[in-house]
């Protein structure tokens, strides 16, 4: 690992009793730097995620696909000591965040929760007896954006959707995307926002962002995604906002506005494919709007991060207008979306 990767890891392994962190701390090097998620479930094996699959740990700190009752086991204590250190011992102070599901610790690593919801006039007012904690690895891969630059932002700015199946590298793409358009990669220092309500793309903590988003970034983080946009536009004249997770009609409804006010966006959006994107509420009101220029789906496992279709969402002169709701024929090449808009 590098210095960089080592050091967001060891954020990881801080959160950890001292026997599940010795176990993950002698795997060998490479498969801790494969990890993707580490899931802890209680009275149950430790589980590792990597791009090959999900394999339990053993006693010697070693993976193996197959199960046995003799592979080291997660107790209730554990996982309850494992959100007092994501909480910093303030449970408390980020009730609301455990109310949603997750938490989001130094290095933007993300902690899914799973446990006993306590509702109170039909709100969800704290939970209970948590049984499984998700810890998803962060990264930040220089580079990663390349080729969605090369063949969709030379031309200028797109309003562009990111999408694809959780854990396929929109998150990370989009970091490196807002980075790459801040720091002049294209020719011109954009003015980009990142609207970060799950402080979980720029990783800000005490004010530093813990990743690079370029030096002509601005963070709004753990604002909702309506706040931040919205005060993006009325105070930081943007030229592009990045958005993760698009997934209701408010926040398509301000990120609309924006575009109608002369700001571009680049947003991701969970889904299996282009045909669920535009079956989902939050999709179907972005790609009907018609002021999306393109789709860019990216691959899982061997291929994650990677670009699987640029899909033309707009039509222009130099092409067909779509037809049956979008047609049949997505991909298109850089020399096509070059004359585009």
């Amino acid at each position: 690992m590098n210095t960089v990767q080592l050091n967001s890891f060891n954020n990881v392994l801080t959160l950890l009793p001292l026997n599940i962190k010795n176990y993950i701390f002698t795997l060998p090097e490479q498969t801790k730097l494969s990890i993707k998620e580490i899931r802890l479930r209680a009275e149950k094996p430790i589980v590792i995620v990597t791009e090959k699959g999900s394999s339990f740990l053993t006693a010697n700190s070693k993976t193996t696909y197959i199960y046995s009752s003799s592979l080291p086991k997660v107790s209730l204590k554990d996982l309850t000591e494992i959100v007092k250190r994501a909480c910093d011992y303030s449970v408390y102070s980020h009730q609301e965040d455990i109310n949603s599901g997750f938490l989001t610790v130094k290095g933007g690593h993300r902690i899914g929760l799973c446990g006993t919801a306590v509702i109170e006039k039909g709100k969800i007012v704290s939970v209970r007896d948590i049984n499984c904690v998700n810890i998803r690895i962060a990264s930040q891969k220089f580079g990663c954006a390349n080729e969605i630059v090369k063949n969709v932002f030379f031309p200028g700015l797109k309003n562009t959707v990111i999408a694809g199946p959780p854990m396929c590298g929109k998150t990370t793409v989009l970091r490196d995307l807002a980075r790459q358009l801040s720091d002049g990669e294209t020719g011109n220092y954009y003015k980009c926002v990142i609207a970060d309500e799950r402080n979980e793309i720029a990783c800000v903590t005490n004010g530093i962002c813990g990743c690079n988003v370029g030096n002509n970034t601005d963070v709004l983080s753990a604002y909702s995604k309506l706040d931040a946009i919205n005060i993006a536009l009325r105070t930081m004249s943007p030229d592009i906002v990045f958005c993760d997770e698009i997934a209701n009609a408010n926040e398509v409804k301000a990120i609309i506005n924006g575009i109608m006010c002369g700001v571009n966006f680049v947003v991701t959006a969970h889904c299996g494919d282009f045909e669920e994107l535009k079956t989902r509420p939050a999709g179907k009101l972005l790609l009907d709007s018609g002021l999306f220029d393109c789709c860019i789906m990216l691959g899982t496992k061997e291929r994650i991060g990677k670009i699987e279709k640029i899909i033309s969402i707009k039509s222009d002169k130099n092409e067909k207008s779509r037809s049956d709701n979008y047609g049949n024929n997505y991909s298109f090449n850089g020399e096509l979306l070059s004359r585009a808009n």
